[in-house]
């Protein structure tokens, strides 16, 4: 079954044209690596996308939209703010209770960010920013997750761990990237832009040695 569809979309801001004639299908299950390099689009796409089902969508920005002076828990626990009241949100502001510890503690030790469930978000390095941020979109239950460069700070190792949670917890993913070698490694599907066009999409078991070329070229910022 089809989840997102974007048929001919011409997409920007104000007077500023982005991306053209855009047209792209992504079906349930599918993990998608959006490939490009800076300013091409793809966050443009991405939240896009994310405006048409966001019910059901996690969507985590390449901001991240952490609040620096709170807690990594805190952070997560911002995404069930709407799920209680909100005596029972200013308590757990004050003194977080042992239930919501117990449920976000394991996200974060999946994310090896557990020793820091009580650090300051404005404390954190690039990496472990990035991890509160994927660990919140995890709490919020959805199916889908659009994440725009999410794991940019990450080493080879947290890397491979990070994406094999992000794969067990959501069903359909939409990740952009720069790196062509973790969209080819871990992904099922790449989508390349470049001048505001989708110049490649394919999936990754019929990716060429051109193809790769191809992709390395759209992800780099010197062309």
């Amino acid at each position: 079954m089809t989840k997102l569809v974007l048929k001919n979309e011409t997409l920007g801001y104000e007077s500023v044209t982005v991306l053209k004639n855009i047209s792209l299908s992504i079906q349930k299950g599918e993990k998608i690596a959006l490939l490009g390099k800076s300013g091409s689009g793809k966050s443009t796409l991405l939240k896009k996308l994310h405006s048409l089902d966001t019910q059901n969508i996690s969507y985590i920005p390449q901001e991240l939209g952490l609040v620096d002076t709170l807690s990594v828990f805190h952070n997560v626990y911002i995404s069930q703010l709407d799920s209680n009241s909100t005596l029972y949100n200013i308590r757990n502001l004050i003194k977080p209770a042992k239930k919501e510890i117990q449920n976000i503690a394991p996200i974060l030790k999946e994310l090896h960010i557990d020793d820091l469930i009580f650090k300051k978000c404005g404390e954190l390095s690039g990496g472990q920013r990035q991890r509160t941020a994927i660990a919140r979109a995890i709490s919020q239950n959805k199916n889908i997750l659009l994440a725009d460069e999410p794991i940019s700070a990450l080493d080879e190792f947290i890397t491979g761990k990070v994406v094999d949670s992000l794969f067990h917890r959501f069903e359909t993913i939409v990740c952009a990237l720069h790196n062509v070698d973790i969209a080819l490694k871990y992904f099922d599907r790449v989508v390349g832009i470049k001048d505001g066009q989708i110049i490649l999409d394919k999936q990754c078991a019929k990716i060429t040695s051109d193809d790769t070329n191809q992709l390395y070229h759209v992800c780099d910022d010197q062309f």
